[in-house]
């Protein structure tokens, strides 16, 4: 088999085939082992298409079907990475409400099964050479996540699921007609309705595209994918979801759907910009940005419970990375694609310490959480390097993508790569007022979330240990995940890895073509 095709062909195949296979047992060592296996596979075979799209440039397979440039490989890594870290974390997750009685000796083979269907789907998203293709992915992510959010059977979950799945459906709804707006435009160029929406012979025509008709397609799907997204207003639905869905569910839908979702978006912008004026889809997404930033700071300051604290947190640093993409240039761009990694890493890594803690204390707010540091030590530290990530404090790698986007957005320049402090600050004081006091409200905005951010984490890490709480922390898998994590935040702050700083320079090219 080719050595392009045998990795795509593992993407497709694993995790259909470890979700089939989740339903035949209900022994744990089975599950476990099943879902190392796939897990095993797909890992190989990202690092084996990051090799092939770094060295032979974006690669097209199985009939026209597949395409993999340096956007959807990145996304990919991301994909994978934080389903390893999310579905190792899962094993003592699940096993401790096993064992509590939470949930019955039947229901891990139907997480398993939904989990591995959650993958494929987000995979076939991310390596669709057809916008169509893309949209239907999508839906299907909807589809296994709404089960997956109600899992524990409440009355909260369901409720949560169900309004999960009510608006993300509206929202995909908007997709596809802004998707059809798009095909109406493509098939007047083309006449080959067979191939009206392929990303590969999109790009060929992009500038012949009706550029009337794509500002309104662009429009609708910025609101329908955005709704995946979670940004500001379409947001309603996700401080619930990520209450109620458990821990490892939520890292996935923090850390890889949203990841997703914001793909999307930036695939079919880059089709459509060429045929748009300069900045109009950039204005728009720096405009919701902004938008989703705010509101979510409003929010932060209120929030009594720790996992709806970081759920507002998705959509801050989500609205960060939108900012990026709008402004553009080097600078912008890179900064919205590092942004996106980082936050994957850092929020995966809240919600897996908030699993722990909810597991020990039994409680969501934040006023019942005392003494983490003496209760849980571990994940204590765990939880304020994904706090001070999240606040963007130095040194974790947090901190540089956003400034990269600050950087961008103040100095408004559309094709710097000029980093440097001094720069960036003397541009600041001399530009224009508009810039500034977008960067303004920024800061400000930054300084009132890392403020009210801290203080709930510090209240949770130090203080009283409530009575009846046991201390002292057991090894177990569940661990792994955490040290990883927190090391892979640490690490790429002090320095990014060469095929990754490769693998995003090759993606900033490719969402800066005009």
């Amino acid at each position: 088999m080719n050595t392009i095709v045998a990795p795509v062909v593992v993407f497709l195949g694993a995790p259909l085939l470890g979700a089939l296979l989740s339903l035949t047992s209900k022994h744990t060592r089975f599950l476990r082992g099943l879902n190392l296996v796939t897990m095993s596979a797909l890992l190989v075979s990202v690092v084996a298409i990051v090799r092939d799209v770094l060295s032979q440039g974006p690669i097209t397979t199985l009939w026209g079907l597949v395409y993999l440039d340096a956007l959807s490989a990145f996304i990919l890594l991301i994909i994978i990475v934080i389903g390893c870290t999310a579905s190792l974390y899962s094993w003592a997750y699940l096993a401790d409400h096993l064992k509590r009685g939470v949930i019955a000796p039947g229901r891990p083979r139907l997480f398993w099964c939904l989990f591995h269907l959650f993958l494929f789907a987000m995979i076939v998203a991310t390596i669709a050479n057809s916008l169509g293709v893309l949209w239907v992915a999508m839906e299907g992510t909807t589809l296994a996540t709404a089960f997956l959010i109600s899992f524990f059977r409440t009355r909260e979950g369901f409720e949560a699921g169900w309004k999960y799945l009510i608006i993300c459906s509206v929202g995909i709804a908007l997709a596809l007609f802004g998707t059809v707006l798009t095909y109406y435009s493509s098939v007047h160029v083309l006449g080959d309705v067979s191939a009206a929406l392929n990303v590969t012979t999109l790009q060929k025509v992009a500038g012949q595209l009706d550029p009337q008709v794509l500002k309104l397609a662009f429009i609708f799907v910025l609101v329908g994918y955005g709704t995946k997204v979670g940004l500001a207003p379409m947001h309603s639905w996700l401080p619930e979801a990520y209450s109620e869905a458990p821990a490892p569910v939520v890292a996935m839908l923090a850390g890889v759907l949203e990841t997703v979702a914001v793909y999307a978006l930036l695939r079919t912008k880059s089709i459509m910009d060429p045929a748009l004026p300069e900045h109009y889809t950039g204005n728009l997404l720096v405009f919701i940005g902004l938008l989703s930033f705010v509101v979510a700071a409003f929010f932060i300051l209120i929030q009594h419970g720790y996992k709806r604290l970081f759920a507002y947190s998705s959509i801050e640093h989500m609205g960060i990375a939108m900012v990026g993409f709008g402004v553009g240039g080097t600078t912008g761009t890179f900064g919205g694609l590092f942004h996106l990694l980082n936050h994957a890493l850092a929020k995966s890594l809240a919600f897996f310490s908030a699993g722990n803690i909810h597991r020990r204390f039994g409680s969501l707010e934040i006023k019942d959480v005392r003494g983490l540091v003496t209760v849980q030590p571990v994940t204590a530290v765990a939880l304020l390097v994904a706090g001070l990530a999240l606040v963007g404090m130095p040194p974790f790698s947090m901190f540089l993508s956003e400034f990269m986007v600050v950087s961008a957005l103040a100095t408004q320049s559309f094709a710097s790569d000029t980093l440097h402090l001094g720069r960036f600050l003397t541009i600041i004081i001399a530009h224009d007022v508009r810039s500034l006091a977008i960067v303004t409200v920024l800061l400000v905005f930054a300084a009132a979330l890392f403020g009210g951010f801290t203080y709930r984490l510090a209240s949770m890490v130090w203080g009283t240990v409530p009575d009846g709480v046991r201390r002292g922390e057991q090894w177990d898998v569940g661990h792994i995940p955490l040290l990883v994590t927190v090391g892979a935040i640490v690490g790429l702050g002090l320095a990014i890895p060469e095929p990754v700083k490769r693998l995003m320079g090759r993606a900033v090219a490719i969402l800066m073509v005009r």
